[in-house]
């Protein structure tokens, strides 16, 4: 495995953790939740309009898969932005890691791809760190219903995995990171129910949700040529811990257990990518 790759990986999800904390503080000053999720297309598109032109491949099968994983990849972001709002950081974080267990059982189930003896044990430690930050008690979804928005927005993220991989090999991942950005503008752009005054648009919370996103996603990308696609994922998923340890920090959140659960869930999902 190149230790390049691995770095990438692991800078994406530190972008992406850090772009949660961005995301939370702007929903915490009282803008609209679809809104404060839609202002990172936008921007990160225009960061990463150089990379577009520059590695431009747009070509009918790049088209064709957009009417397939555009329609679920909207649903899974307002999904994560009401999970979110909805849960501490250091609720909502750990559990959106059950997307590769949810992709590995759309692969079992629609391809026949069995995961291996370490895939197994990756989903156990998935579903155990989530019993250790539940406490396993339904009463704990009650009061963070946010973690339901983060499992449904972890299924529709994980099946839509094969679908973007396709996307992604018809091109490639540099100018896929900027088209991703620009279809999803006009994607999640429909659901935005209120723009801020247009003195507040400037408000520099919105160039760092986007500065961040186009961040992770530039450094995902640039992961890739240098490591398997898994070995990426699973450096970026390690980016969990990171969200717990923010939520502490930034928010004060004290969620009993979460940093125990973060960890076994983090190690489920490297497990489950290899």
């Amino acid at each position: 495995m190149s230790l390049t790759g691995l770095l990438f990986g692991l800078l994406a999800g530190a972008f992406w953790a850090t772009g949660s904390v961005f995301t939370k503080l702007a929903l915490k000053k009282g803008y609209e939740e679809n809104f404060v999720l839609w202002v990172r297309f936008p921007v990160a598109s225009v960061l990463l309009l150089p990379l577009g032109l520059y590695f431009w491949e747009l070509n009918l099968k790049v088209v064709l898969t957009t009417f397939v994983w555009l329609p679920l990849e909207v649903a899974a972001s307002l999904f994560f932005i009401k999970a979110v709002k909805h849960a501490p950081l250091s609720v909502a974080m750990p559990f959106l890691t059950f997307m590769p267990l949810f992709s590995a059982l759309a692969g079992w189930l629609v391809l026949n791809e069995r995961p291996s003896p370490a895939g197994w044990l990756g989903i156990t430690l998935i579903v155990l760190g989530s019993f250790v930050i539940s406490g396993g008690r339904p009463s704990f979804f009650r009061k963070h219903k946010g973690a339901l928005y983060a499992l449904a927005s972890a299924a529709l993220f994980g099946l839509n995995v094969v679908v973007g991989k396709v996307a992604v090999q018809a091109s490639n991942q540099f100018f896929f990171s900027w088209y991703y950005s620009l279809v999803m503008s006009f994607g999640v752009l429909p659901f935005v129910k209120r723009f801020p005054p247009k003195e507040r648009l400037k408000d520099p919370l919105f160039l760092a949700v986007g500065a961040c996103f186009a961040g992770g996603m530039l450094f995902y990308a640039w992961g890739y040529l240098y490591a398997y696609a898994s070995y990426v994922a699973s450096a970026e998923r390690l980016g969990v811990i990171l969200d717990v340890l923010y939520g502490k920090l930034f928010f004060k959140e004290r969620v009993r257990r979460a940093f125990a659960g973060a960890l076994l869930m983090a190690a489920g999902a490297v497990l489950l990518n290899f």
